[in-house]
């Protein structure tokens, strides 16, 4: 209650529906046979006319979803304008309760206890950091919660059929989704063998097959739309030309950093997105074959694959970090726990000292408490969260790598402790 409370304060007394309101003027423009693009390339070219005179001007916002999606805003605009808004706010609203629906599956039972007093406030912390992105009405949300509903089916229970169609689906509107194909290959891959260690060979192919599809979906919007689609691409060239929007991961960070330096961007950021994949996919790759070596559960290595996969993306934005949170604060968590001397052997120690567990507790709740105020103050008192962000997402996805380490020091340690226990028992 106190969430929604929150969010129709905030809405009633600053802006709301910034990237909504941006698509009902593009279904706008479709519906009276005009060219988004066009538009938004007339606002983009006066805007960075007058910003040497007016620097505090907010950007235009620009429709940057691909040719495809214009045949689907024309069927939109038969719906007036009060119904069209009920019914998306209401797939926003669906959107973000399947985000946190989804994260919530990867909690253990442990971390379900806390985790379910922490849900209402996550909206307002995208990245672990507060903002008020949910306020948009980016379609990110409703998309991003039907691609992790379909990937919980497929994590869970193995069935990763709907998962492909749900990023396909997504592509069309934002082409970067494409990298979430990695997801299946990883976790197929970190299945223990007890559940069939071929799975992971098996996912490779429908992955692979989905991501030509999906290459073939936009290249083919070249020759159905073949103006439009060159309109499309230089909306999305001053989207970083003229408003610097590079996103918050490692790339865009150095982006935008050179940007402020008056210096060329371009060759850098795609080197260095380049070099940051291919590291990425080497460490996830090795660590989902240690995962299924090690045979640790799943719920210990879903929110680090995640977290890795979304790192993959070129241009990490708010409303995809809001996908990532709950992953982000899992993580945080356990290395935590692991940090300050938390493991399975100490945790069965203070479960018989009640004061020493009590204590533990209250240390853990303060650590944690510093280290996600700490960021928050900085961002509030400053002017911007770059690049607060990105050195939260690096040292997130770092300290996920760690505790795994951490926990299968901890599964040899209990698997040890039980081969000499049926040995003593045997005597």
């Amino acid at each position: 209650m106190g969430a929604a409370i929150a969010l129709v304060v905030m809405a009633s007394v600053g802006s709301v529906g910034w990237d909504a309101q941006g698509y009902w003027k593009a279904i706008q423009a479709v519906h009276h046979d005009s060219d988004p693009y066009a538009e938004d390339l007339v606002a983009l070219q006066a805007f960075h006319t007058r910003l040497a005179s007016n620097p505090a001007e907010r950007p235009p916002f620009v429709y940057v979803y691909s040719p495809m999606t214009l045949p689907f805003l024309r069927l939109l605009a038969v719906f007036p304008r009060w119904l069209l808004g009920l019914l998306y706010w209401a797939a926003v609203a669906a959107g973000v309760l399947l985000q946190l629906w989804a994260g919530f599956q990867m909690a253990d039972q442990r971390e379900r206890r806390w985790l379910a007093l922490m849900l209402p406030a996550i909206i307002f912390f995208p990245g672990l950091i507060t903002d008020d992105a949910i306020l948009s009405g980016n379609v990110a949300y409703p998309l991003y919660g039907v691609i992790l509903a379909a990937a919980t089916a497929g994590w869970k229970h193995g069935r990763w059929s709907w998962y492909y169609i749900a990023v396909l689906a997504a592509s069309v509107f934002k082409t970067p989704f494409l990298v979430f194909l990695a997801f299946p290959v990883l976790m197929e891959t970190g299945r223990d063998r007890d559940s069939g260690s071929d799975r992971g060979r098996r996912q490779w192919v429908p992955s692979a097959m989905a991501a030509i599809i999906g290459v073939l979906i936009f290249a083919a919007q070249i020759r159905l739309w073949p103006g439009l689609f060159r309109e499309y691409l230089s909306s999305l060239r001053l989207v970083f030309d003229y408003l610097h929007d590079f996103g918050f991961g490692p790339a865009g960070t150095v982006g935008r950093a050179l940007w402020r330096r008056g210096l060329p961007s371009s060759l850098a950021t795609t080197i260095l997105h380049l070099l940051v994949v291919c590291a990425l996919a080497v460490v996830l790759l090795l660590l989902a074959r240690r995962v299924r070596e090690w045979k640790l559960p799943r719920e210990a290595w879903v929110p680090v694959a995640l977290v890795g996969t979304a790192l993959l993306n070129p241009r990490i934005m708010k409303y995809d970090l809001a996908a990532i949170t709950i992953p982000m604060l899992l993580i945080g968590g356990r290395a935590l726990r692991f940090a300050l001397g938390r493991s399975a052997g100490e945790n069965q120690a203070a479960n018989s000292h009640g004061a020493g567990q009590k204590r533990s507790d209250r240390t853990l709740i303060l650590v944690a408490s510093g280290c996600f105020l700490i960021p928050n103050v900085i961002t509030v008192a400053g002017p911007f969260w770059f690049p607060v962000e990105a050195v939260i997402l690096l040292a997130i996805f770092a300290m996920g790598v760690w505790s795994l380490d951490q926990s299968s020091q901890v599964s040899v340690f209990n698997k040890t402790c039980r081969t000499v226990e049926l040995g003593f028992a045997e005597n």
